[in-house]
């Protein structure tokens, strides 16, 4: 199904490999002189470092160690001329992001495994270890009137009814399987913001619904099981997730 205003403010293809112990990251950069033209923008990826510590002996005490960037790289960025589109080619994996507009599953899903086999024969993984799409889809909620959120999403948190309360924000995380597709799995994010303006100028609460779907591998780069696996099983649960947990109410949001 296709909307004229879809929700999808981002969308991201993410494949985790495992590199040969010795590969230099410098590589990647022979990866970005064949899409630079599309992708001219280029930053380093750096390694984060740092922690907490706490004191056993005063709980309430705990010695912060702030991160910091370390001399480590672990990557690059690439990204296209408009900010719409980047990629994040690493030593452990490659990511490709589209901000909205998002036009359609061919032309994103086509364009990003394009670019994936391209990282892969640069970096020869040894082995693919982890699928997954992520979809960030942002609902503007019109802010007219008393707001029922269950006439907008069917998948809410659930307060007591023997709590006299009422609900003003929340953020809700659930880890979801399918028998369908398995061994998929999915993090389901919901939260809703603060009431703001649209693009015209009217007041909606804008709900965040992010649905990030992945599967455990242990493949080949040039395996045709990858293709299958984006293909079938995460794209079509993770629209199964958003689809059915979506009211026609919203759907008319989106027309």
């Amino acid at each position: 199904m296709r909307f004229l205003n879809p929700p999808i403010t981002e969308a991201i293809l993410d494949i985790t490999v495992n590199l040969h112990d010795n590969f230099n990251h410098e590589e990647i950069l022979k990866f970005h002189e064949s899409i630079k033209d599309s992708f001219p923008n280029i930053q380093k990826r750096m390694a984060l470092e740092g922690g907490f510590e706490f004191n056993l002996e005063n709980p309430n005490e705990i010695n912060s160690q702030l991160f910091s960037v370390s001399n480590k790289p672990e990557g690059y960025i690439f990204i296209s001329s408009d900010q719409k589109r980047s990629i994040q080619a690493k030593l452990n994996g490659f990511t490709f992001s589209r901000l909205k507009p998002y036009e359609s599953w061919e032309s994103f899903y086509g364009e990003a495994y394009q670019l994936w086999e391209k990282y892969a024969q640069i970096t020869s993984p040894t082995e693919v270890v982890r699928l997954a799409l992520r979809y960030v889809n942002q609902i503007m909620i019109p802010a007219t009137g008393t707001i029922e959120l269950k006439d907008y999403v069917k998948t809410l948190p659930e307060i007591s009814s023997n709590l006299s309360v009422v609900m003003e924000s929340y953020f809700m995380q659930i880890v979801v399987a399918h028998s369908d597709y398995q061994p998929s799995r999915a993090i389901i994010n919901q939260t809703i913001g603060q009431i703001s303006e649209n693009e015209k100028g009217e007041k909606v609460y804008p709900l965040i619904f992010d649905i990030d779907v992945f599967q455990q591998v242990n493949l080949d780069p040039d395996d045709d099981l990858i293709k299958n696996i984006f293909e079938v099983n995460l794209r079509t649960f993770r629209d199964e997730i958003f689809f059915k947990s979506i009211t026609e109410k919203t759907q008319e949001l989106f027309r």
